[in-house]
């Protein structure tokens, strides 16, 4: 008797590492905390902070989308870096809080 398992066809695809938008900035601080991914929320597309449950130094980005601790979408104050324990605040930017009120009043 065979044994098959129920594998779901859908597959994650990662893009490129330098297509992947890492947060924050390098001139703001020199360890990656998350990424920014643009996700589905109902039928609207957002911006959101995928923040890793660890940081990452410069140069040690993870290859795929790594365990996170979060998905931020909106605003979030006092970000620690589980490295060198410095704070950092993701706040949404006014053009995309605009864009998303507008697609959620159009509803």
């Amino acid at each position: 008797m065979s044994k098959t398992k129920n594998v779901s066809t859908e597959m994650q695809v990662e893009p490129p590492t330098e297509n992947r938008r890492y947060w924050p900035r390098p001139e703001e601080d020199r360890h990656i905390l998350g990424e920014i991914r643009c996700i589905m929320v109902g039928e609207t597309q957002v911006k959101a902070l995928m923040l890793y449950e660890t940081s990452h130094g410069r140069g040690g980005e993870p290859p795929v989308l790594t365990q996170l601790r979060g998905k931020v979408v909106g605003s979030m104050d006092a970000i620690r870096c589980t490295i060198c324990g410095k704070v950092h605040d993701w706040i949404i930017g006014q053009d995309a809080l605009d864009e998303l009120l507008s697609k959620v009043k159009g509803a």
